[in-house]
């Protein structure tokens, strides 16, 4: 674990309330074969009783702890394996079926980023332009450095200069 918050962000004690929203967000995130997303885990939480504020602190902390030991990239991603034909309308509304905005990860708010290259339109969420982009941040930093750590030690020493 090579991250910061994966020293930061450990698991809470078994059997308590706090290790339980840690349980949920596992069991999905290995129903679904991606992250759990905050509202699932809150919702499955507050289902069993518990708060959802403790929900969304302990998702918090799972999630950086997820992330940092590289579970985004242990996860395969979503695909549907299939085409569909779609069309667009004449006032230029698309519509985009279920199965395909669940492969995408399309958020509630309906969001993408959309971009033609080469004459293909391209679509993407903004969940998966962020795991795409973490991906490579973590290609580009050696095992065991802490850039964090670096850039506050770095801004230590501009303001022992001054």
């Amino acid at each position: 674990m090579s991250s910061y918050y994966a020293s930061v962000y450990t698991r809470p004690s078994k059997g308590t309330a706090t290790e339980r929203v840690w349980e949920i967000a596992d069991e999905i995130t290995r129903k679904n074969g991606r992250r759990a997303r905050r509202k699932q885990v809150i919702d499955a939480y507050v289902a069993e009783g518990g708060n959802a504020n403790t929900a969304s602190t302990q998702y918090y902390y799972w999630s950086q702890k997820f992330d940092a030991d590289n579970g985004a990239e242990k996860l395969p991603t979503r695909s549907s394996g299939q085409s569909f034909q779609l069309r667009i309308e004449s006032s230029g509304r698309l519509v985009v079926p279920a199965e395909l905005r669940e492969a995408m990860e399309l958020g509630p708010d309906g969001r993408v980023t959309a971009r033609v290259v080469d004459g293909e339109l391209r679509l993407v969420t903004p969940s998966v332009a962020l795991r795409k982009l973490r991906e490579m941040a973590r290609k580009l930093v050696p095992d065991g450095r802490s850039m964090v750590d670096e850039f506050i030690a770095e801004k230590r020493e501009e303001a022992a200069r001054e």
